[in-house]
């Protein structure tokens, strides 16, 4: 690393993969200045693929996917706190407890967060997740662990398709709405994409493409209750999953 590049005060925001491995990279290729890790959620940097497959069959804890670090980038962690914007005249990240942070340079390895529900009161009713964080995954899967007589999933990419998956396993009944004419069509193509389809019948997931959700119900104590579909029908469910992506 060039002289003038190696030291001074960097600036990581997101404490996930790329912001971990960055800060550790840094340090290998030399940075010998100050390296601060700004991460919204207060546990260390996890990897997220086991909370959509491990975590929900109950066979991992939701705080034990911690990723490996290779080496210590003897970083200030900030943990727990959310960046909410910069500064770039006065070179400072401003924090949501009041503080800020000032750099020399700043990395944006923010990723990204599950898509909610577009309706926040009826996003809110109990019974309805996200699935991205590990906050999230634990919470469903001890939602799933009680024994729900049937969850919703709205959505058939790859994590509703995990999730269908991961209720069959638990012998719990799932129905899965999909607004395109077969599961992962837009990453798998219509061929495979029917193959998926096959393999969620046959596995006795309860799918329903070419729908699209209206509306989340919920009763008067505000627990989720059903969902209304585009097609006139309605799903009596106790857990509902809004899997629609990533923004």
């Amino acid at each position: 690393m060039p002289g003038d590049l190696s030291d001074g005060r960097i600036v990581i925001v997101g404490a996930s993969l790329a912001g971990l491995r960055a800060a550790e990279t840094l340090r290998e290729e030399g940075f010998t200045g100050s390296l601060t890790v700004v991460g919204d959620e207060p546990c260390a940097p996890y990897d997220r693929p086991p909370l959509s497959k491990q975590v929900l069959l109950g066979k991992a804890p939701a705080d034990t996917t911690a990723l490996p670090m290779r080496r210590d980038p003897d970083a200030d962690w900030r943990l727990g706190v959310a960046a909410t914007g910069v500064d770039p005249l006065e070179k400072r990240v401003m924090l949501a407890d009041g503080e800020s942070l000032p750099y020399d340079r700043l990395l944006i390895a923010t990723g990204t967060r599950a898509r909610p529900w577009p309706n926040p009161d009826e996003a809110s009713l109990d019974g309805v997740f996200t699935l991205r964080t590990s906050d999230e995954a634990g919470k469903l899967a001890e939602r799933l662990a009680a024994g729900p007589e049937r969850v919703l999933v709205i959505g058939a990419g790859f994590t509703g398709s995990e999730i269908a998956s991961a209720c069959r396993e638990r012998g719990i009944e799932v129905t899965v709405a999909e607004r395109g004419p077969a599961p992962l069509v837009g990453a798998l193509g219509g061929t495979l994409a029917k193959l998926a389809a096959a393999m969620h019948r046959n596995h006795g997931v309860d799918l329903r493409t070419g729908v699209t959700v209206t509306a989340l119900r919920g009763d008067g104590n505000g627990r989720f209750t059903g969902a209304d579909l585009s097609d006139g029908s309605r799903v009596e469910a106790d857990v509902c999953v809004v899997a629609l992506g990533a923004v």
